[in-house]
């Protein structure tokens, strides 16, 4: 896959991440290894396609309620390689980022994960814009947070962090009464499994590299792609680690309002005149407000906003639902059948 990337800043000037252009290398817009896929009647898998073989392993299965408050989710199978190889974050690559300042953190492991989700056999990047964005904590708490990108868009957050390596493959994803949760792929490591000792060796070393994310707009969720021991650690050192979130975007025209513009001006320009009067009611107007407010007023960068993609499939429903059935006897959670057959 070709990858072209270009640094994101905020309006302030903070790095916020990188823009990427994926295009494959023939010019066809092939699904990649790891994908998501869409059945009848709403019923979602992600599908990760084992490399040199015809084999596949589904890592979720979800259905939204037919009322769409929510989404029942299912974790599939543990075993399956990381978007990620395990060498692009061996300890030469830890040290070298470590020893960066740390505004350049960041921005340097950004390029390195984009760099091998390009080149990985397990990849979950398709054809078209991508974002790679920062979410780093608030200071002293476990919730986490982007800088807004532009001024007329949000933040990003995330606030239930610690919950998120969960032992129970089942999960309810609340529309309604919930937040943006944070998905596992994988369940748990033992607490003397030797590669997570290390990575709380980092995390004390405060060298953790950030934990990777794919925002999914079906599920209105972060699933963990990369970095499960590496978030494990870091609650086990209750060392808040930094996030790197994926994104598929589009880009969304802005179309400033020429009256309200011509409006903000004429209010400037009629503030400048009574100040050079020296009416004693005006007082000069910070240059970061007028900027501030001029940017807003004139800014008609396009917005970059989230949208999945799927890939529809033929397969029955009834196949999608025999392999949630035969999962959840699996995990003796039988019960739950009913939950996601119901829509």
């Amino acid at each position: 896959m070709n990858l072209h990337w270009k640094d994101l800043e905020t309006d302030g000037g903070q790095w916020f991440g990188l823009a990427l252009q994926c295009r494959m290398d023939d010019g066809r817009h092939r699904k990649p290894p790891l994908h998501l896929e869409s059945g009848d009647n709403g019923r979602i898998r992600l599908v990760q396609e084992c490399a040199g073989s015809d084999e596949s392993v589904v890592r979720f299965w979800a259905t939204l309620l037919s009322d769409y408050e929510g989404v029942y989710w299912l974790r599939g199978a543990d075993e399956a390689p990381a978007p990620v190889p395990a060498s692009t974050l061996d300890s030469a690559i830890v040290e070298r980022h470590a020893a960066l300042p740390q505004a350049q953190r960041l921005p340097g492991w950004s390029r390195v994960f984009a760099q091998a989700l390009a080149e990985g056999p397990a990849s979950f990047l398709y054809p078209g814009l991508w974002v790679l964005m920062a979410m780093r904590p608030k200071p002293g708490t476990w919730t986490f947070e982007t800088e807004p990108l532009r001024r007329a868009q949000a933040s990003w957050w995330l606030e239930d962090a610690r919950d998120a390596l969960r032992e129970d493959p089942l999960f309810f994803i609340d529309w309604w009464h919930g937040r943006y949760p944070l998905l596992n792929l994988r369940a748990p490591a033992a607490v003397d499994d030797g590669r997570l000792k290390w990575w709380r060796k980092k995390a004390r070393e405060e060298a953790l590299p950030p934990v990777l994310l794919w925002y999914l707009s079906c599920l209105n969720g972060y699933v963990i792609v990369d970095g499960h021991l590496r978030l494990q650690a870091a609650l086990l050192e209750d060392r808040p680690p930094s996030f790197l979130v994926a994104y598929s975007a589009y880009e969304q025209a802005v179309r400033p309002d020429p009256a309200a513009q011509r409006a903000i001006l004429d209010s400037y320009e009629r503030h400048a005149r009574e100040l050079a009067l020296r009416l004693p009611q005006r007082r000069p107007i910070g240059t970061d407000s007028i900027n501030a407010t001029l940017i807003a007023a004139f800014d008609d960068r396009p917005l970059l906003l989230p949208r999945s993609y799927g890939w529809a499939t033929r397969r029955p429903e009834a196949q999608w639902l025999d392999e949630v059935r035969a999962r959840l006897a699996a995990i003796g959670r039988s019960e739950a059948m009913d939950e996601f057959a119901a829509r």
